[in-house]
């Protein structure tokens, strides 16, 4: 058995030893012919390879795709405009190509085109990648820089149109969203656009406005505590950590996002097959709500000051409807029901007691100071008498009675006094 078993091993190595030089050397002869062969009454994207080699017809159609990348795409749009494209956004694949011919006839240049490349071509565009792509790829192929997109967009048209005016952080999301394409049952989120709450809020309230007048399905949308300033009763949309804004494409066709931008502004249009029907938005069965005046009372203000801690706001609520216009009349449905509680104004005053206004002095009669003159003798001559009146008043006092003298002690009766 062992002998047996060695006689088999020897017999396959041999047989192996046979037949691999002779595979290898059927297909060195198969790629040799291939090689050596020529083609006949063939051309590849319009260039005649009839009666060359493999290696001459890849040598030809390597020269002639320098040659056409020489100049740009020219890409006519619905409207006329002419967009130019540079052929750095496709390649082509010769080898593919000429495994490809069997027979004479035909053929197109094996092509992909990058998109990441495309790209930046269409911004500010009213086209799509998927637009643009397959209309590109079957010209290039062809050799073809001429492409007409007439055909191709004879379906769509604007549908829905928004305008607004960007702050920076807006402006990325809203480049971000350039076309978007949504197909059938494909939602739009906003948060996907951006990172920033603020302007994915305000932006919101545009994107809704866009959208409430479209049959699209709104999936989701929340409202702020109070309306913000600047945006319109009805199409508040407040996005943060938990609440976003999304839609879906509840037709069966596609619809894409395009933005238009001229000066300071920017124009998100919503293209796509128009709907059955037209629509629009209206806000309706608005009312207000007065505030209330609240008074408050601290100590830390001063004695009778007070100050409005806090302004108030007048409440307001809204009814968002969604209208669809038909020959045979209107259909309403109701998209959302906004309602803003009033804010009270909150008037604070003070809690200190306002001090007793103290007595006034009761008056006094004025004292009267005389204006000396600069002088001091005129003053002494003004309220000193003069020499006349003292020498009559000494004269007035010499003539007055002699008075009898007055003695200290008794006195004493004469001797010859009878008692």
């Amino acid at each position: 058995m062992k002998q047996f078993g060695m006689h088999v091993s020897i017999l396959i190595g041999l047989v192996l030893l046979v037949s691999l030089p002779t595979i290898g050397l059927v297909n060195y002869l198969e790629a040799s012919a291939k090689t050596s062969a020529t083609y006949k009454e063939t051309t590849v994207a319009g260039i005649d390879v009839s009666g060359m080699t493999r290696e001459e017809a890849i040598i030809r159609l390597d020269n002639a795709i320098k040659d056409f990348n020489n100049t740009p795409f020219i890409v006519t749009l619905v409207d006329g405009t002419a967009l130019e494209i540079g052929k750095d956004v496709v390649s082509f694949n010769v080898d593919a190509t000429l495994d490809g011919i069997e027979t004479s006839g035909e053929y197109s240049l094996v092509t992909t085109v990058d998109e990441e490349l495309l790209t930046p071509y269409l911004n500010n565009q009213p086209v799509t990648l998927t637009m643009v792509t397959p209309p590109l790829v079957e010209a290039a192929s062809s050799f073809n820089s001429d492409i007409v997109l007439e055909t191709t967009t004879a379906e769509s048209e604007v549908v829905a149109t928004i305008t607004v005016s960007p702050t920076p952080e807006m402006r990325v999301a809203i480049e971000r969203m350039n076309g978007f394409e949504m197909e059938a049952g494909d939602i739009f989120s906003l948060k996907t656009f951006g990172e920033d709450f603020e302007a994915l809020s305000t932006l919101g309230s545009s994107m809704y406005q866009l959208f409430a007048a479209t049959p699209f399905q709104i999936l989701e949308r929340v409202q702020h505590e109070t309306l913000p300033a600047g945006i319109e009763l009805g199409y508040d949309v407040k996005v943060d950590e938990r609440s976003n804004f999304a839609v879906q494409n509840t037709e069966q066709t596609p619809y894409a996002l395009i933005v238009l931008e001229e000066g300071n502004t920017m124009t998100i249009q919503l293209l796509g097959k128009a709907f059955v029907g037209a629509y629009e938005s209206r806000v309706e069965d608005v009312t207000s709500v007065p505030y209330q005046n609240i008074v408050r009372f601290s100590p830390s203000l001063t004695a009778g000051s007070s100050s409005v801690t806090q302004s108030g706001q007048t409440g307001e609520s809204g009814k968002l409807y969604r209208i669809r216009i038909t020959e045979t009349g209107e259909s309403i449905e109701l998209l959302g029901f906004d309602f803003y509680e009033p804010i009270p104004e909150i008037l604070t005053k003070s809690s200190v007691p306002i001090p007793e206004p103290e007595p006034e002095p009761e008056p006094t009669e004025p004292i009267i100071i005389p204006i000396l003159p600069e002088n001091p003798e005129e003053w002494l001559n003004e309220w000193l008498p003069n020499d006349d009146v003292q020498d009559d008043n000494i004269n007035d006092y010499n003539e007055q009675p002699e008075q009898p003298p007055v003695h200290d002690t008794d006195p004493v009766p004469s001797e010859g006094a009878v008692g």
